[in-house]
Parts: structure tokens; C-alpha cells; sequence
């Protein structure tokens, strides 16, 4: 293939030059397959989303979106319909009480998933299913982290696979080639590896399980299981993410969600060469995990996510680590600060300058899934254009042991065309590898 004059990114400004490929890579010369006319064009390295969740993102997509649609709406219209099930996601304040009595009027399960996907509130009929004991008082229908788990296994395989698809598509029409997804969760595991097999996106999957004894990690088409995710506390909005210091309107601590054998699944990652990516929100979450790895003494270089808080401690232990962190969430997250007390903040520019290798998400579908969305609130953190753009293209890659996210012979040929700023628009075309998988 060969895409002809095309203004094409270099790192650092757009140079107008042809490109070649081959075997789904970029090499130095070619006179093999279709020509394409780039003319006009910006050519960018197609993004890297290093923690998304595709299924995630489709499932938010076949449900009810409550940054959009009226919580007593959705009742209303299940009330008179035949949904199997109404789930509905985004409530940040617990909906009033009128709603949930409603809500668990309905003979069929109903769950509201608040924004950040740790919290989650379930009618009396699910609480049933699901075996979940207490009386029918509203917040003893709340559900926490791994709870959610027995709703997702309760949706069925063939409705994962539809939101996979969805997922993929979405993620594409941005530009993004490559995605380090959290997927297994509800989905069988044999149904996961089908849907990375066929997958056009490139995918880095992080197996959520606590016993990754049980399970095989490696390629499957473009992509592969090449991680473990963990979590070690919650989030900030449902006062999960596990604090040094208590909440000042609970006077709570949040939570610590390290599984009982953290320490087994840390010799079995390390004797295998799988990278563990952890969860980390809290400060004090993040004190026990390089407390926990250090006792450890690991050598392979495993992955944070998240790190919202940061103690002045360990700050310079970062740098042993790979971490993907998302700038926007600074700005989303301001109205809670008033509620903790840290020392270091979102401090995501204080690790660029000390040289830590990190890269950018979204997160989605917690945040929207469009790159232009991180892009923007790392401008207005500090970073420079040049840089926010690594970080969300090589950087991601090597994080996850790809030669992708930079146009340049030797790096698999993943990469989007523009007709206008690739920081204000979509693209009019995507390839993967070589192959063309998405166009308008």
C-alpha cells in the first residue's frame, strides 16, 4: 500500500511525504497494493487509549444514559414495555426516594450504576436474584465493587458481543486504534477471546480475575491478554477510593478491595512475565500497593491506573512503574475536593517532568470516549501540544509492549487520515494494521 501525499505527523510538526506498507507495517519503499490518495490530508498515528473498557462503552450505549435521559422517564417507560431489565447509569447523588420506591414496584431487575461504575443501586427484585440480604430500606440496596460483578453475569454472552461491536466502532470513529480494555467482566471467557480474535481494534486486554492461574494470556489476532487488573480501592465520587485521611463529610476512610492474595497473584504475574495493572485512586491505596510490590521485590515493570492522590513519599517510587492516568478527570473531580485532604493532587505534570512513563485514557465509558476530550484538559493542565499527543499515541503502545502510535518504518501501520485539525475533528479514515476499518 502506499498513501501518497499526505501531511503527515512526525512528533513534532506535519511534513508532507508518502508513505509505504507492508505485512501491516510501514517499511522503506513499496509498490505492492491499492494507492492511497492522501492529498490535502493529516496523517496521524492512530490513538492509544491505554484503560478503557470497549464492552463498557457499548453497554452505555444499549442502556439508558442518565447524563441524558430523565430517571423517572426510564421507569415510566419500563412500566409499559417488556425490557427483561432496566439499566440505567450516571447518577452522581443518589435519586430521591420517590424514584427507588418506583423502581422497586417493578418486577423485573432494575439497576442504577452511578457515574464512576463502582457504586451501584439495585431494586428489591434484583437484591432477590442476586441473593443479597438486608431490609428494603433504599440504602441497603446500594452495591459496591465486586457486587456489581453478579449483575454483569447475570446480562448473557450474546448481549456482550453486540456491545463489543458497538464499543469498537465508537472507539474507531475517534481515531483510536488501539485500546487497554477491561472487559472480562460478566462475559465468558471463551466469548472474550473470540471477540479479540475478530476484534479490529487493537486490543491490550487487562484479564480482571483473581486467579489468573486459570486462564491464557497471550496473542489473539491484533491483539492479546498481556495483563491482570486489580483493584485496590474504589473511586473518589461513591467515597471508595481508600484515603490516608477520612472524608470530611463521613469521616470514612473509603475502601481497601486487594484481594486476600494479592501476594500469589503478584509471584505467579512475575514468574510468568505478565504486567499487573492495579487500580490505585487513593493515597493510601497507593502507599499499600508499592508497599505490597516492594515486599515483593518485583523486577517486572507493572502498571498503575489512576493515581488521583499522590503522598509526597512516594512520589519517586513512581518512576519504577508504568502509569496511565487521565488528565480530565482533575477538572471533572473539583467539585469533590472540598470533601479530602492530600497532598498531592492529579499531579500528572509533576510526573512528565520528572520523567515517568505514563499515558493518557479516558476511561470511558465513565468519561466520553473521544481523545479530543482528554487532549483539551491536558492542554489546559500544561502539557504541550507535542507531548499530550505522545502520551496518547507511542506512549500508550509501549506501555503495552506494541510497536505502534508513531509513523515511522518499522511500526505497525496503525494510523488515521484528517481533513482538518486532528485536535477539532474525526477522521474521514482509519487503518489498523494496514487495513482500512473504518471510513464516512
Amino acid at each position: 500500500m502506499v498513501v501518497k501525499n499526505g501531511y503527515v505527523w512526525n512528533g513534532r510538526i506535519f511534513e508532507k511525504k508518502d508513505l509505504y506498507i507492508e505485512n501491516g507495517g510501514f517499511v522503506p519503499h513499496s509498490d505492492n497494493g491499492p494507492v492511497v490518495d492522501a492529498t490535502g490530508l493529516f496523517v496521524m498515528p492512530g490513538w492509544v487509549d491505554s484503560h478503557a473498557h470497549i464492552i463498557g462503552t457499548g453497554v452505555k450505549i444499549l442502556t439508558h444514559d442518565l447524563a441524558k435521559e430523565n430517571l423517572a422517564d426510564v421507569l415510566t417507560s419500563a412500566s409499559n414495555s417488556s425490557e427483561n431489565f432496566v439499566i440505567a447509569r450516571g447518577w452522581e447523588t443518589l435519586p430521591e426516594k420517590a424514584l427507588l420506591d418506583k423502581a422497586n414496584a417493578l418486577k423485573r431487575p432494575v439497576v442504577l450504576i452511578r457515574k464512576c461504575g463502582h457504586v451501584a443501586w439495585i431494586n428489591n427484585y434484583m437484591k432477590e436474584k442476586i441473593g443479597k440480604t438486608g431490609n428494603s430500606a433504599n440504602n441497603e440496596n446500594l452495591i459496591y465493587e465486586n457486587e456489581i460483578e453478579e449483575i454483569w453475569h447475570s446480562l448473557g454472552d450474546e448481549f456482550f458481543k453486540r456491545a463489543f461491536e458497538i464499543g469498537q466502532r465508537v472507539f474507531l470513529k475517534h481515531g483510536v486504534t488501539q485500546v487497554h480494555s477491561d472487559d472480562f467482566h460478566g462475559v465468558s471467557f471463551d466469548v472474550l477471546k473470540e471477540l479479540l480474535q475478530n476484534s479490529e481494534l487493537r486490543v491490550f486486554e487487562k484479564l480482571y480475575t483473581y486467579e489468573p492461574w486459570n486462564y491464557e494470556f497471550g496473542v489473539y489476532g491484533n491483539s492479546k491478554i498481556g495483563g491482570i487488573k486489580l483493584f485496590a480501592d474504589g473511586s473518589l465520587g461513591g467515597r471508595t477510593a481508600w484515603m490516608h485521611n477520612p472524608y470530611k463529610d463521613t469521616g470514612n476512610y473509603g475502601m481497601n478491595t486487594l484481594p486476600d492474595n494479592f501476594d500469589e497473584i503478584v509471584k505467579f504475574a512475575e514468574a510468568k512475565g505478565i504486567q499487573l495493572n492495579i487500580h490505585v485512586i487513593g493515597d493510601r491505596a497507593l502507599s499499600e500497593v508499592l508497599e505490597r510490590l516492594e515486599k515483593n521485590r518485583t523486577k517486572l515493570r507493572h502498571r498503575l491506573i489512576h493515581l488521583q492522590f499522590v503522598s509526597e513519599r512516594d512520589f519517586p517510587k513512581l518512576k519504577r512503574y508504568y502509569l496511565s492516568v487521565q488528565p480530565h478527570f482533575f477538572f471533572e473531580d473539583i467539585p469533590l475536593l472540598d470533601n479530602v485532604s492530600f497532598e498531592l493532587a492529579y499531579p500528572f505534570v509533576k510526573m512528565h517532568e520528572a520523567g515517568c512513563l505514563m499515558a493518557f485514557s479516558t476511561d470511558s465509558p465513565v468519561s466520553p470516549v473521544d481523545p479530543k476530550y482528554v487532549l483539551e484538559h491536558a492542554l489546559k493542565m500544561g502539557f504541550t501540544r507535542e507531548d499530550a499527543i505522545y502520551y496518547y499515541t507511542e506512549a500508550g503502545s509501549k506501555i503495552g509492549g506494541y510497536k505502534c502510535g508513531k509513523i515511522e518504518i518499522g511500526y505497525h501501520a496503525d494510523f488515521a487520515l484528517y481533513d482538518g485539525n486532528p485536535l477539532e475533528r474525526d477522521p474521514v479514515a482509519v487503518f489498523v494494521n494496514g487495513k482500512e476499518v473504518m471510513s464516512r
